[in-house]
């Protein structure tokens, strides 16, 4: 599902945001490469996000401008299971999340996962259509969700953004991605292998969200 572009002052069509699905390959491999050349190696895998999407859990945005076109921004969020949740939490110190899975309670947990635009698209407005995209489906779907913003010391950095469209910080994460950097397939632009980049979680609060039946979960 393609969602209608801005244009600048001159007309012209500056970028246009698909919704990509479980049979969009090479889409997803093209996302996937931008992702490794912005945020570092390992972001995800295509075979994972293809299953992902078959399952409804995922929801994966590729931005395209230029004729023709080509990548310039990829986000995704998805709706967490009690495996997908006992990872977000894992890293963090004990108690800064409730270590009671999802599906315990009731809850339907969504995170705000990866967020990369190409440089010379930032600043025209193309993360926040992004991120306000993956916030109206997750509000569809979730009691609450979290993101971790990296606290790099790049441009391009996402914890304003994500403050401006509700999201309350939590606390700051240090080492959170140690160890997927260290034994993992990670590795960040930042630092290399491992990394010590310190993140910001934040959550967003869902009035009125949906609960756990008859919705799919993943990671």
């Amino acid at each position: 599902m393609a969602v209608g572009p801005p244009r600048d002052s001159g007309g012209m069509t500056t970028w246009a945001i698909t919704e990509l699905g479980p049979h969009d390959r090479q889409a997803v491999a093209d996302a996937g490469s931008l992702a490794d050349a912005v945020l570092g190696r390992g972001m995800f895998t295509v075979e994972q996000v293809l299953e992902d999407l078959r399952d409804g859990a995922l929801l994966f945005l590729a931005a395209y401008a230029g004729k023709p076109p080509v990548p310039v921004g990829v986000a995704a969020a998805r709706v967490l299971d009690d495996d997908g949740y006992r990872d977000l939490t894992a890293p963090m110190p004990p108690g800064t999340l409730p270590a009671t899975p999802p599906s315990a309670g009731g809850r339907r947990i969504g995170r705000l996962s990866s967020l990369a635009v190409t440089a010379p698209m930032r600043g025209r407005g193309l993360g926040s259509a992004l991120t306000a995209h993956r916030t109206r489906w997750l509000r569809e779907r979730c009691t609450e969700a979290y993101t971790i913003s990296w606290l790099h010391n790049r441009q391009g950095r996402s914890e304003g953004l994500l403050r401006a469209l509700g999201r309350q910080p939590v606390t700051i994460l240090h080492d959170y991605w140690l160890q997927a950097t260290t034994t993992g397939d990670l590795s960040c632009l930042q630092c290399g292998r491992p990394c010590h980049c310190p993140g910001l979680l934040l959550r967003l609060p869902i009035t009125g969200g949906r609960t756990a039946s008859g919705l799919g979960a993943g990671r």
